[in-house]
C-alpha cells in the first residue's frame, strides 16, 4: 500500500514538471536572429517616385543651369544665354515675352532699364529687318536720333542689331494689355534680333539713356554669349 501510494506522488510529481517545462516554452527564449559577423548592413534605398519606383541620389552637376546662371530653355528649336549677374529676373508680363529682366539704374536716374526676350514659336515673328525697323519708329520727337544698324557674330550665330535714341513710346501690345503707354524722353533701345533654329529670337532693352550706357557692355556681354540648343 505505501509502495502505490509512492509510485502515484511520483507520477504526478513526473506530471507536474512536464506540463511546467511545456508552459514556459521549453526553457527557450525568442530571439532575432543577428546578421553573421563581416556581413554588412543592406543600404537605405532611395526615395520612391510618384509612380513607386526607387531613382538613385545625385548632386546636381556644376554646368547645371540653376548654379551657372544660365537662361533655362535647351529644348529644341530654343537659344540659351548667360544673364549678366547685375540684372534682376522678373516675371513676364505677357505670354509673348520668353524672359524679362530689371537693368539697374544709373546715379542720377529715376527709372530701371527693361530687358525683354520675346520668342513666338517656330515660323512666328517675322524677318530682322522689318522687327528692327519697327522698334525704330517708336523713337520720336525731341531728342530721337537716327538708328544705328548693324550686325555681329556670337559662336555661327550672326545677330543683327539696333540702338536709337530720343522720346520712346512702347507699343500697347507690348506693355500686355496695360494702360496706354506715355512718351518717355531721354530714352534709349540697345535692340538684338537672333536667328534661332526655328524661328527669330527678340533682345529687346529700353530705358533712360545714361542707364543703357551702364548696361551696354552687359548686354554685349549677353549677346556673346548666346547659343543654340546641343
Amino acid at each position: 500500500m505505501a509502495e502505490e501510494r509512492r509510485a502515484i506522488t511520483i507520477a504526478l510529481w513526473v506530471g507536474s514538471m512536464i506540463l511546467g517545462t511545456a508552459a514556459c516554452g521549453g526553457g527557450q527564449e525568442a530571439r532575432t536572429a543577428a546578421p553573421a559577423p563581416g556581413t554588412a548592413a543592406a543600404p537605405e534605398s532611395a526615395p520612391p517616385t510618384a509612380d513607386g519606383a526607387a531613382v538613385p541620389i545625385s548632386p546636381l552637376p556644376s554646368h547645371h543651369p540653376t548654379l551657372t546662371g544660365q537662361a533655362e530653355g535647351a529644348a529644341p528649336g530654343e537659344l540659351t544665354w548667360t544673364v549678366p549677374k547685375e540684372w534682376t529676373e522678373e516675371p513676364p508680363k505677357s505670354g509673348m515675352r520668353k524672359a524679362q529682366y530689371r537693368l539697374p539704374a544709373a546715379p542720377g536716374d529715376k527709372e530701371d532699364g527693361e530687358c525683354v526676350v520675346y520668342y513666338f514659336g517656330a515660323g512666328q515673328g517675322g524677318d530682322a529687318k522689318s522687327n528692327l525697323d519697327r522698334w525704330a519708329t517708336q523713337f520720336t520727337g525731341r531728342g530721337s536720333t537716327t538708328p544705328r544698324f548693324s550686325e555681329t557674330k556670337s559662336g555661327a550665330l550672326t545677330i543683327s542689331r539696333a540702338e536709337v535714341r530720343g522720346t520712346y513710346t512702347a507699343s500697347p501690345m507690348s506693355m500686355g494689355g496695360g494702360p496706354e503707354p506715355a512718351p518717355k524722353p531721354d530714352y534709349m533701345l540697345l535692340g538684338a534680333i537672333v536667328p534661332g533654329p526655328e524661328a527669330n529670337w527678340f533682345f529687346k532693352c529700353t530705358g533712360p539713356e545714361k542707364t543703357m550706357e551702364s548696361n551696354r557692355a552687359r548686354f554685349d556681354a549677353l549677346l556673346a554669349s548666346v547659343r543654340g540648343a546641343s
